[in-house]
Order: structure tokens, then sequence, then C-alpha cells
């Protein structure tokens, strides 16, 4: 009988620990910064990752990148160019002078 009591008690202990473990994660989530953007909200970084808390930060920043509750996305910066190269069908525009 004594038994079946201590594996009771320790039962009951285990099951107290893991609700309270299950409610602190609960609450660790609501914390984090994933939440925050299903809210709406928006974390801003610049080019070198480092996230930017103030206007005058992303206004000396290069380019921004975005990140929403689905996904980031990359504003700013110079795009690559496409270098312009004559063509062997074009025709010679000849001398205007």
């Amino acid at each position: 009988a004594v038994t079946a009591r201590l594996a009771a008690v320790g039962q009951a202990r285990v099951a107290g620990h893991r609700d309270r473990l299950a409610a602190l994660d609960r609450l660790r989530q609501t914390l984090g910064y994933e939440a925050t953007l299903e809210r709406g909200y928006a974390v801003v970084r610049d080019a070198s990752g480092t996230v930017l808390t103030r206007k005058t930060q992303a206004e000396e920043a290069g380019s921004l990148e975005l990140q929403f509750a689905d996904g980031r996305l990359k504003i700013g910066g110079s795009p690559a160019r496409k270098r312009a190269t004559p063509s062997d069908d074009a025709p010679d525009q000849g001398s205007l002078f």
C-alpha cells in the first residue's frame, strides 16, 4: 500500500512539473518577437543583420531588410546593374559630323 501511495505521489509531482513547464513555455512564446510579428509589427535590419531601432539608423543604412510574420523583404540598396554590351547585330550609326 505504501508503494502504491509513493508511486501516485511521484506521478502527481511529475504531472505538476510538466504542467508548470508547459505554462512557462507558453509564456516564453508570447514574450518572443515572433508573437509581436504576428500582431502586425516588423523587425528592421541593416545589410549586416543588425537590428535597427531608430529612424536615424535606418536613414544611414544603405539597404534594409524587413522581417514580417510570414517572411523577410529586402529593400533599398543598389541593385546589380547590367552592362550594356554592343551587339553584333546592331546597325552602325556612323558619324553625325
